[in-house]
């Protein structure tokens, strides 16, 4: 199941980016999302952290170092990893009756990167419609509603 929601994941990004010009938060982040759409909550989590990245990059790191293309994308991968633990630190430390663990190791990072060039909310936005589409092709293959 993982395999076909990645997969349907990277042809529905390949293909809203050739008709409307938005990508998603990286080629895998969709499938992934579309897999954890029963908890909201961890979704919104790894959005926020997302958004974290994101804002320590463009008005932290940016500001103090030149920062583009490979070496761009491996900071703010870094910096979504390294934020990925300081949540999952202040989740462990801390009575939460949610669950609000962050989907993926570098979900946050590879949605901050793209973000950078796009802006954040058009890239949330896209990277949410094509997993809840992910979602919706998912529960169709399948035959059942996950």
């Amino acid at each position: 199941m993982v395999e076909l929601a990645l997969g349907l994941g990277i042809a529905l990004n390949l293909l809203f980016t050739e008709v409307f010009g938005l990508a998603s938060g990286g080629l895998v982040v969709p499938g992934y999302l579309a897999l954890h759409l029963s908890q909201p909550a961890r979704v919104l989590s790894t959005i926020a952290v997302g958004w974290l990245t994101y804002a320590a990059v463009r008005y932290g790191l940016a500001r103090l170092i030149i920062l583009y293309g490979r070496r761009r994308f491996g900071v703010t991968v870094l910096t979504g990893f390294v934020l990925h633990g300081v949540c999952t630190w202040a989740i462990a430390s801390a009575p939460a009756p949610a669950d609000l663990r962050v989907i993926g190791y570098i979900v946050p990072g590879l949605l901050a990167n793209t973000a950078l060039s796009q802006g954040f909310w058009a890239t949330a936005g896209t990277t949410l419609v094509l997993a809840v589409l992910v979602r919706f092709l998912l529960a169709a293959l399948s035959g059942v509603l996950l």
